[in-house]
């Protein structure tokens, strides 16, 4: 029997070196609520927030950070499951941050005691 799982979000963080393409730092979570997304992502910007240099790339994280309905705005986008969200800060130095949360659509999954009608006979490896 199939079985469903529920729908969720997925966050990540990039960054990408000034002038390149290629990420050079990067991590994710996926969660249940869009609500804990958009806290992850806003918790993220805090953290690289702290370490930027130029005082100006830090009032723009911390504008974002400050501005609530943003962020509320947010959580009602990654619900409605329309898209994605996201907040991308390029420093002075062009070092380019980008934070980004998608709605995960439902799949499916086949539970343990069912075979696949394609593997019917056949004995698994191990």
């Amino acid at each position: 029997m199939n079985q469903p799982i529920p729908d969720g979000y997925w966050c990540y963080m990039v960054c990408f070196r000034p002038g390149s393409d290629r990420m050079a730092a990067g991590t994710d979570i996926v969660t249940p609520y869009p609500g804990r997304a958009i806290a992850w992502m806003r918790q993220q910007v805090r953290l690289v927030a702290v370490g930027l240099a130029d005082e100006a790339d830090r009032v723009k994280a911390k504008t974002w950070l400050d501005n609530l309905r943003t962020a509320g705005a947010a959580v009602r986008e990654l619900q409605s499951g329309s898209g994605s969200y996201g907040f991308q800060l390029t420093t002075a130095w062009g070092v380019r941050w980008m934070w980004v949360g998608h709605s995960v659509s439902r799949l499916s999954a086949l539970s343990t005691s069912e075979t696949h009608p394609a593997l019917s006979g056949r004995t698994p490896i191990h």
